[in-house]
């Protein structure tokens, strides 16, 4: 009689063991090395597959030979293309992300069904996080897009580099952007500002705008009040948003420790969407008007790590919006003035119906200058 020691399976649950494993192995395989096969080609693989996100090449001459021939080897999704776009999530990152995890999993002989599934599935949740966060893409031609959620009409302007326009006075949007020297293609109206002088420029909290390189501190009293409010800080290659510190964040060495670089900041009225969700309706608590349906305008970074700037053509109350816009692609969004203030204005004319309220405030878009040496980085 032979003894089976303890610590070892019997024999048909060992194979079924490692069948499960070796199947583990192949479809990681299956999946690694294609992609390592198209990693050379993934800015032409993101414009074929990503819906509404232009390559910076688009205005370049691209091979059809070589996107026919791409076409054929990959149908992925919309969040596969945006990570096969950027070169900081290439596949030595993510294997080192997850090969620890997946290689615990499959040293450990004593788990059950149950648990390859649990890790499996827990492994893969990983990757969902970091495919739908791809970083930043300032690089994309700035486009219009007219849509229609949940009944409610809203119009999105998307790509280009984000700035933020400081003006002297109070003017329409498009008078600010047709002044602001900046070649911004769209622009929103921007944060709350004080409402004592109508010719003040007076913003509610800290404000920089790279137009006029200065940094204006808010008003100490004032910024108690927006306390645990998005602040936004806006660099050349990147967009941060953390829960504005009065004392802490109404300096300009203070917004320069969060975000090296920063060019713009401002404090927005409230996170309509965080990380791909919709803010509950709790969370407005305290915001005057919130709950009541209005025009709205917003801004925000969708899930491709473009800039989004939009407004609502019909009224709806914040934590609605927040739903449509999660619905819409958005990862994360703030919320603007909004009321008689909301405007969009894109290629020169505003698209809302009425006649909006001058402000002192607006972020813009501002589209990448494509030149040939320019196609020939990007195709890079």
């Amino acid at each position: 009689m032979t003894l089976t020691p303890k610590s070892q399976l019997p024999e048909r649950k060992l194979r079924r063991h490692q069948g499960r494993r070796h199947a583990l192995i192949t479809n990681l395989l299956s999946v690694f090395i294609p992609l390592s096969v198209l990693l050379p080609f993934t800015r032409q693989v993101a414009a074929a597959t990503l819906p509404n996100s232009p390559s910076p090449t688009a205005a370049c001459h691209d091979d059809p030979g070589l996107e026919g021939q791409i076409s054929r080897l990959t149908n992925t999704s919309m969040l596969v293309s945006t990570w096969l776009s950027k070169p900081q999530f290439g596949i030595p990152n993510l294997v080192q992300l997850f090969a620890p995890q997946v290689f615990g999993y499959l040293g450990n002989s004593s788990l059950t069904q149950r648990g390859w599934q649990n890790g499996i599935t827990q492994t893969w949740e990983v990757a969902e996080l970091l495919l739908a966060n791809p970083g930043f893409d300032f690089t994309n031609p700035v486009e219009r897009q007219d849509l229609k959620i949940d009944n409610i009409p809203l119009t999105l302007v998307s790509g280009g580099r984000p700035i933020t326009i400081h003006a002297n006075s109070r003017y329409h949007v498009k008078e600010i952007l047709a002044s602001s020297g900046t070649n911004a293609a769209a622009a929103v109206d921007g944060t709350f500002f004080s409402m004592r002088l109508l010719t003040s420029n007076v913003m509610i909290g800290p404000v920089l705008s790279q137009v006029t390189n200065q940094f204006i501190p808010g008003n100490n009293s004032e910024n108690q009040k927006l306390t645990g409010r998005p602040l936004v800080l806006i660099s050349p290659d990147a967009v941060r948003y953390l829960p504005f510190e009065g004392v802490k964040h109404n300096t300009l060495a203070g917004i320069q420790a969060e975000l090296p670089g920063v060019t713009d900041a401002f404090v927005g009225a409230a996170w309509l969407v965080k990380n791909r969700q919709p803010q509950p309706k709790v969370t407005f608590s305290g915001l005057f008007g919130a709950d009541i349906a209005r025009h709205r305008a917003f801004w925000g970074i969708n899930r491709a790590g473009q800039p989004v700037v939009g407004v609502t053509t019909q009224d709806i109350d914040s934590a609605g919006l927040g739903v449509i816009l999660a619905k819409a692609g958005l990862r994360d969004a703030v919320m603007l003035d909004s009321g008689q203030s909301a405007d969009l204005v894109y290629k020169g004319e505003s698209v809302v119906s009425y006649d909006a309220r001058p402000v002192p405030h607006a972020v813009a878009l501002v589209p990448l200058v494509t030149t040939d040496s320019a196609c020939v980085l990007a195709s890079r």
